[in-house]
């Protein structure tokens, strides 16, 4: 269906708009192009009429097709300079299977987009089937996490639970061996080379790290670094450790 909207005050957008926390928009040309060649569904298709040359073949399914003013692609966009197209999906979380996945990270309270980002970008250049999202992780299809993932947000499956118990939870009874991390000295770390798999691999918080009580119950994978830094970026340290994973484990 194609329609034409160009003005801000259209029903269809506000409607879109109202709606924008629940669903994930998609900006920019790249990014778009390479969205509409993948066999999935697109809920809207927003295109200036610049836009429209730019057009790949589609093999995506695309419920609604929007001609749109560079006024509306202005109030839909993230974007300092606003995009030629935007697409909009609705990407849900599904059931992640602990005892069919390898390994699967668990992100517990990251809060800054563009680390949650960048662990999406790796999981799917590293080969890690699922990541979970608990304790009140930033939400997946926020702008700044779409921006720094890209199109690794349709690669990965990922799965949101409230807290990390019941993350944990879940992952043990499909008995998969659960892991923190950590830059804390002190006790005994596990190598990497020495995992079992399935398993659940648990970063945390960017200021906050993992509770005592998690760092306490189960092994720890830490990476080894000089004292002089306290810790290393989240997103930094979950990407070392899966390109580790993949080299030695075969991810």
């Amino acid at each position: 269906m194609k329609i034409e909207i160009h003005s801000r005050a259209n029903p269809r957008l506000k409607e879109l708009l109202a709606a924008k926390e629940k669903l994930f928009f998609f900006e920019g040309e790249k990014l778009v192009c390479d969205i509409l060649t993948r066999k999935l569904t697109v809920k809207q298709l927003l295109v200036s009429a610049e836009g429209e040359s730019c057009l790949p073949e589609i093999a995506a399914t695309v419920e609604e097709y929007w001609r749109v003013s560079s006024q509306v692609l202005g109030k839909v966009s993230e974007l300092k300079s606003r995009p030629q197209m935007v697409a909009v999906l609705d990407v849900a979380d599904g059931e992640i299977d602990f005892s069919r996945q390898k390994i699967a990270l668990g992100l517990v309270g990251v809060q800054d987009p563009g680390n949650l980002g960048t662990v999406f970008r790796c999981a799917s250049a590293f080969g890690v089937s699922a990541l979970a999202l608990a304790g009140g992780c930033v939400r997946a299809n926020h702008p700044k996490v779409i921006r720094s993932a890209q199109t690794a947000l349709l690669d990965v499956p990922f799965q949101v639970f409230p807290t990390v118990d019941a993350l944990i939870a879940k992952a043990r009874a499909r008995k998969a061996h659960v892991y923190v991390t950590g830059s804390h000295l002190g006790g005994s770390s596990l190598p990497v080379s020495r995992m079992e798999f399935p398993c659940l691999l648990l970063f945390g918080n960017e200021g906050r790290g993992l509770e005592m009580r998690l760092l306490e119950r189960f092994p720890m994978i830490r990476l080894e670094q000089k004292e002089r830094i306290d810790s290393l970026n989240v997103a930094v340290s979950a990407c070392i450790l899966m390109h580790d994973l993949q080299r030695l484990c075969g991810l």
